[in-house]
């Protein structure tokens, strides 16, 4: 009995000798200073002039400030991503009035695992909802549950760009919620 006790303690110490070589650190080398030095400047007089660095270029004094994209021609039949004036739903910005319209909406199955689903539609010029589609499901149930309520939100007030209505397209997460227990 005791040889296995001495044979298990000197294994014991030969693991604990190898783990603590291994993790002193490394030596530190000598290593050369490195001197940084700040740059020369001169400072030129009245008729003085710099190092020719090759070409000039002028560049023009700050314009008017505008909070406005630049005008560009609007294609009918192009879908946005981001516009001027994006969607709106009750008066909220597209994307988290969808979300909450589909919450309010949405009856999922029994058991729905709890998660998000992740739905692409676009808002045409009109204001209904478009060619809604999965981009990451749950489950086959869920999924079709989330796309039949896409199909009942009602309609938006539509983006324009450059004053004129466009189609927009838009990618939201919708968080299937954990059922309450009655």
């Amino acid at each position: 009995m005791n040889r296995k006790y001495a044979y298990c303690a000197s294994l014991l110490v030969a693991l604990v000798g190898s783990t603590a070589m291994a993790q002193t650190p490394p030596k530190k080398r000598a290593s050369k200073p490195v001197v940084v030095r700040p740059p020369v400047t001169k400072k030129l007089t009245s008729g003085e002039q710099g190092p020719d660095y090759g070409t000039q270029i002028e560049c023009p004094g700050p314009g008017p400030l505008r909070n406005e994209f630049p005008a560009q021609p609007v294609d009918p039949n192009q879908v946005y991503v981001h516009v001027e004036h994006m969607p709106t739903l009750n008066g909220q910005e597209g994307a988290r009035a969808s979300v909450a319209a589909i919450h309010r909406r949405l009856v999922v199955p029994p058991a729905a695992p709890v998660g998000r689903v992740y739905v692409s539609f676009e808002v045409d010029k009109e204001g209904r909802v478009r060619h809604p589609q999965i981009l990451k499901g749950l489950r086959a149930d869920v999924d079709s549950a989330v796309l039949a309520t896409m199909r009942q939100l009602p309609r938006f007030v539509p983006g324009r760009r450059g004053g004129q209505p466009v189609a927009v397209s838009f990618t939201v997460p919708v968080t299937i919620p954990v059922k309450k227990q009655p």
